[in-house]
């Protein structure tokens, strides 16, 4: 299959969703309650925001300024459109750029599934560490495996660690853990079938190809074995 036609795959995957990550709306509540700022004056930055939506969410609930960086310009696009929308394009900002070149720390800082622009896990948290404001709060969220994964598993997603792993890792790179969870299994069928159902629309026998593989390779394969872990953290 051609690169183009994989990019305008994820990109049909991608716009039909609230959020690119099994999230549901109420680990979404939730989050928002256990992330509410404890000062004043705490402005959000959310790194690798894709199309705005959870920043919107956090920024909308407590009245805050925020930034969103996302690479992708077809997001970026979008999360300012629905900041427009929303009212909320005064004080939500989304730029186009590569996560790992931000270098404005923010009281409330979230990455969610882009720890990769960094490096490993480690490595995404060390920098977010820099990132975040003495007393501030970090949202961090990423693949983790639940189980010891297949051969052909782990060639689809690499090398992950565990919960306990991820968040010894964030202990590790100076943070303390305020919250320690992980997506449930309801919550990664939504998502896979919603994702699937963005490049279902396109109709196209290739589409259909795809979107084939990826149901084959999840039910028959990653399904309850990877998974995905949520930190909130506090750096000391």
């Amino acid at each position: 299959m051609h690169n183009d036609e994989t990019k305008a795959f994820l990109a049909a995957a991608a716009a039909g969703l609230a959020y690119n990550a099994p999230l549901g709306d109420d680990r979404v509540r939730d989050l928002n309650r256990r992330l509410a700022p404890t000062g004043t004056g705490w402005r959000a930055l959310d790194l690798g925001c894709g199309s705005g939506e959870l920043l919107l969410r956090l920024c909308t609930a407590f009245d805050l300024p925020g930034d969103g960086v996302e690479r992708d310009a077809a997001d970026v696009e979008r999360a300012a459109g629905r900041a427009k929308e929303r009212g909320a394009a005064d004080r939500v900002t989304f730029h186009c750029a590569n996560a790992a070149d931000w270098t404005q720390p923010a009281a409330l800082v979230v990455n969610v599934g882009a720890g990769y622009a960094w490096g490993d896990t480690g490595q995404a948290l060390a920098a977010l560490h820099r990132l975040t404001h003495a007393g501030g709060k970090l949202l961090f969220a990423d693949a983790i495996y639940r189980t010891t994964p297949s051969d052909e598993v782990r060639a689809l997603f690499g090398d992950l660690p565990d919960l306990a792993t991820m968040a010894q890792s964030a202990v590790a790179a100076g943070f303390r853990p305020l919250h320690i969870a992980e997506s449930t299994l309801a919550e990664w069928d939504d998502f896979e079938s919603d994702w699937r159902a963005g490049i279902e629309r396109l109709g196209t026998p290739a589409a259909r190809a795809f979107a084939d593989q990826r149901r084959a390779d999840y039910l028959g394969g990653y399904r309850d074995v990877v998974g995905f872990g949520w930190l909130i953290l506090t750096p000391v």
